[in-house]
């Protein structure tokens, strides 16, 4: 059976840079593969998305719009469901949108876009379609997390609507996507009735000989740890919460590549403008690089490092680094989803800042025992295709039951509908 499904975002999936949009982009790619039809529609900040990665029918949120005025610092998304629900012109573009398409299926990938989701369904009763909830995080937490040197009163006011919007849509999604398994044990306890664990994964990619000699040039003879990162403010957190005072335990000869968004934000915090000399010394910050450009660099490495010490979901990252065969040292946050990788013997899991730095150094010293015999099957797990393998075939069955029930107006009223 053929489905028309539709993706709803607050980030467009066309160009995926950071990983939201790689698992957007990958799980629409994953239905495609098998016949059925999707667009993605994301509500985006004007300010981070050019229009080369935008798509015709996608909605700006204008930074000057009243719904963005006076909201907490990183908290756009949960504005943005305000905002389409609330801006009668965004509204009618999004509601014009869903009755051209008549998908069968509307995703959320992520709870931010509900309260437009819940306003198509009491003012268009006409338009029948069944909800998916793809949850990336357990949100409300993370939050906190983010906010909290804010010390703001409002701060544990959006935290509170966070977690209530999470909990309404989880409740009455008829189908929830979890990224691990930890995340779908809280999202049965918020009223899951149905849920689907679907890690993180990777594309596979083949280093180009004339892009390694390229960058092997670059480099000289620097040997480097490999930092990938978007531009989340945690991972640059996490990153200084391991690595301070400063970078001075390597050698001259020694640096931490940083690859992606979360270049630029490593230098906003204390301890990298403390010893900036010696920081920069030892830190190359890559900025946004192509696949071919990403695929050289991991061939070079020494290894990877991932200080991720908050946050919830599963980690692309981490998957990358395991795939590589690369030693890996990681915190036992990096693991999230990928804790069978935990038995090979170049993974390391360590909280401890010191004992995090010590192997760094000597993975770069090249004093870290050998990698060992190689797990393909283990390796090959960490691919995109592999980890949505179950989205396909549970969006199948969800349509294709006979008295499926679907959500018109709120998660106590109900209508039935029928195939």
């Amino acid at each position: 059976m053929k489905l028309r499904i539709m993706q709803l975002s607050t980030y467009p999936a066309r160009i995926p840079r950071h990983g939201g949009q790689a698992r957007v982009a990958n799980i629409r790619a994953a239905l495609e593969r098998e016949g059925h039809e999707v667009i993605t529609f994301a509500v985006y900040e004007p300010e981070h998305y050019g229009s080369p990665a935008i798509e015709t029918h996608d909605i700006a949120f204008p930074e000057s719009s009243p719904f963005r005025k006076g909201a907490l610092p990183l908290c756009t998304d949960y504005a943005s469901g305000e905002f389409l629900a609330g801006d009668d012109r965004a509204f009618a573009k999004f509601a014009a949108l869903v009755a051209r398409f008549n998908p069968d299926i509307v995703t959320l990938e992520q709870p931010w876009l509900w309260p437009a989701v819940q306003r198509l369904r009491r003012e268009s009763p006409g338009i029948s379609f069944n909800v998916v909830y793809s949850s990336q995080n357990i949100e409300a937490p993370l939050k906190r997390e983010i906010l909290a040197h804010l010390a703001d009163p409002e701060v544990e006011q959006i935290v509170g609507r966070i977690e209530a919007r999470q909990r309404e849509i989880a409740a009455a999604a008829d189908l929830t996507i979890a990224c691990t398994e930890s995340d779908a044990d809280v999202l049965r306890g918020f009223g899951s009735r149905r849920v689907v664990v679907a890690h993180n994964g990777i594309v596979l990619r083949h280093a180009n000989p004339r892009a390694v000699s390229d960058w092997r040039w670059h480099l000289g003879d620097r040997k480097f740890a490999l930092f990938v990162g978007s531009a989340y403010p945690p991972n640059a957190a996490g990153f200084w919460e391991i690595f301070a005072p400063s970078l001075a335990f390597l050698a001259p000869d020694e640096c931490i590549l940083a690859v992606g968004g979360v270049s630029a934000l490593l230098v906003e915090h204390a301890p990298y403008k403390t010893w900036q000399g010696i920081n920069d010394s030892r830190l190359i910050r890559a900025g946004f690089q192509s696949e071919e450009a990403l695929a050289a660099l991991i061939e070079l490495a020494s290894c990877f490092v991932l200080p991720i010490t908050r946050g919830g979901g599963s980690n692309i990252k981490t998957a990358e680094a395991v795939h590589s065969g690369k030693p890996v040292i990681g915190t036992s946050k990096s693991f999230c989803g990928h804790e069978r990788a935990l038995a090979l013997p170049h993974i390391y899991s360590i909280d401890e800042p010191a004992e995090f730095r010590r192997l760094v150094k000597a993975a770069l010293d090249s004093n870290l025992p050998p990698a060992g015999a190689d797990n393909p099957e283990l390796r090959n797990s960490m691919l995109w295709e592999q980890t949505l393998n179950p989205i396909p075939d549970e969006f199948a069955a969800l349509v294709a039951q006979p008295d499926n029930i679907v959500n018109h107006s709120s998660a106590s009223q109900y209508a039935v509908r029928l195939r």
